[in-house]
């Protein structure tokens, strides 16, 4: 049934209300301009229905001109009979920077059992949200994606508190380039006051993209695009023609440099004015709650999914940089002596580099400047996972934190070969709901006082399996390894040089 109409900053809106909750869906929070900051969305004031999820931001397969300026919603979902203002779980899509959307995910199964509210977001993708065209006369256009998403947190702000939240209780979380987002988000002075909390899963060790690197990638589109001289026309570009010369450009920069991603937040000086992990580590960001979580076998999906040939020789090239060649050959030793019987040596390592040493990196950086971190590991499979031969792979976690009915893997977001849950699967799924529900509610996620907060002289690992564990972080041959290599002389200022994947696991 129709809800009744909610007041907002823009004007009342209609949701649907089913099995306790309540869900507005598409409810616009600003109107995207090529190019250009976001404006504010046009004011009504009759209700208007807000019952289905908005457009995506353009991408691939979905480059419909006439949804570009209306791409920018959000939705939300609460309780309907709330006695109280319930804290608030802000989530950022991940995709690559170039996919994915907010409507990939159903809230309201988190909503009812938290409870709380839950709110996901768009924001510009590919080269609308990251293209860095401010160099060439289009002013502009600079980390637009982020700027959309603080117009998102400022929406949630001013309006949350209608929908029976507490916009002095938001945690914002992300996933993968979600992850990233949020890390860049926390960083900003914008952002201030406008969430307490913070949850990052698999968010990569580079998170930030340099300037150099971007203004890069402004140059070759623009070349490709035949607008080398007269920037200013991509605004009319077609949306088919603009994303066609990304792509080409991008399997140009796979094969010539050493980044294999295109698009991200960049370091701009404006923006994003520093480096996140350097704003964590001097305790500016002290007074947020921080959450960082990887999965055990995180490069798997992308060594089956990318050419592996390629990634790997990006990384073998910037660890001899770093460490010479005999570092390499002993670092590649050790893994492949380490290694379980199922587990390719390099997909260990690239795991390790991107993923697990990055976010062990930033706990402790958080950590020793007096902010609260907790760092966890998701080490089950679920067997919704579409990698059966080897995992738990990236986003098997974010997939059992949406996963709560036996069709999930029905759902858009997981629309790929696999099993139904197991009851394993929905024990592990069920902790892990449980710990994110209670870091959005406390602050802390622990929910059988077994996981401590991260310290320097413990750094607890929580191990999300059956059962649930707890370790030590950076323990093992292959850190000891890695933590040898980098106290080498001068191989910490290489890796900083050229902004290495080595540069992300530097201690």
């Amino acid at each position: 049934m129709l809800t009744n109409a909610v007041p907002t900053t823009s004007g009342p809106i209609v949701g649907a209300e089913q099995a306790g909750v309540r869900a507005f869906k598409g409810v616009p929070f600003a109107i995207a301009r090529r190019f250009a900051k976001a404006a504010p969305p046009r004011a009504w004031t009759e209700p208007r229905r807000c019952t289905d999820y908005g457009a995506y931001a353009p991408q691939p397969g979905h480059l419909d001109h006439a949804i570009e300026a209306s791409c920018l919603s959000l939705n939300i979902w609460t309780p309907a009979a709330a006695d109280r203002p319930l804290p608030v779980l802000i989530f950022i899509h991940g995709g690559a920077f170039v996919t994915g959307g907010g409507a990939d995910y159903d809230g309201g199964f988190l909503a009812a059992h938290g409870p709380a509210v839950i709110v996901t977001i768009n924001y510009r993708l590919g080269p609308l949200g990251f293209l860095q065209l401010h160099r060439h006369g289009l002013d502009e256009a600079n980390n637009l994606a982020i700027s959309d998403a603080l117009l998102a947190l400022d929406w949630v702000h001013a309006n949350i508190a209608t929908f029976g939240g507490d916009p002095d209780a938001v945690t914002l979380s992300g996933q993968s380039a979600g992850a990233s987002m949020v890390i860049a988000l926390a960083t900003l002075p914008q952002a201030k006051g406008k969430f307490i909390r913070a949850l990052a899963l698999s968010a990569p060790g580079r998170n930030i993209m340099s300037a150099d690197h971007a203004d890069d990638v402004a140059r070759r589109l623009l070349a490709e695009l035949g607008l080398a001289r007269e920037p200013s026309a991509t605004a009319s570009v077609p949306l088919p023609q603009l994303f066609a010369a990304t792509e080409r450009i991008s399997r140009r920069l796979a094969d010539e440099t050493d980044s294999g991603t295109v698009f991200g937040p960049v370091l701009d000086g404006a923006v994003i004015p520093r480096e996140p992990r350097d704003a964590f580590a001097d305790g500016s960001l002290r007074g947020i709650s921080l959450w960082l979580g990887s999965c055990r076998d995180e490069m798997v999906m992308f060594l089956k999914s990318t050419p592996p040939a390629a990634m790997i020789r990006v990384t073998e090239r910037q660890v001899r940089v770093a460490f010479g060649d005999a570092g390499w050959d002993r670092l590649l030793a050790c893994y492949r002596a380490t290694a379980r019987a199922d587990q390719d040596a390099y997909e260990a390592l690239l795991s390790d580099a991107f993923w697990h040493r990055p976010m062990a990196d930033l706990a402790r950086h958080h950590a020793a400047a007096g902010g609260a971190v907790w760092l966890s590991r998701f080490d089950h499979r679920p067997a919704l996972e579409p990698f059966l031969s080897q995992g738990p792979t990236h986003g098997a976690d974010n997939a059992c934190l949406w996963a709560h009915l036996p069709g999930f893997i029905d759902r858009p977001i997981l629309r790929r070969k696999g099993g139904p849950m197991t009851p394993t699967d929905v024990e592990v799924a069920a902790r892990f709901q449980a710990s994110v529900l209670r870091f959005v509610a406390t602050g802390v996620p622990d929910v059988a006082d077994v996981w401590p907060q991260f310290r320097l002289d413990a750094e607890p690992l929580a191990i999300f399996d059956q059962p649930f564990s707890v370790t030590r972080a950076n323990a093992g041959e292959r850190f000891r390894m890695w933590g040898e290599l980098l106290s080498q002389p001068g191989a910490a200022q290489a890796a900083t040089a050229t902004r290495s994947v080595v540069e992300g696991v530097r201690s």
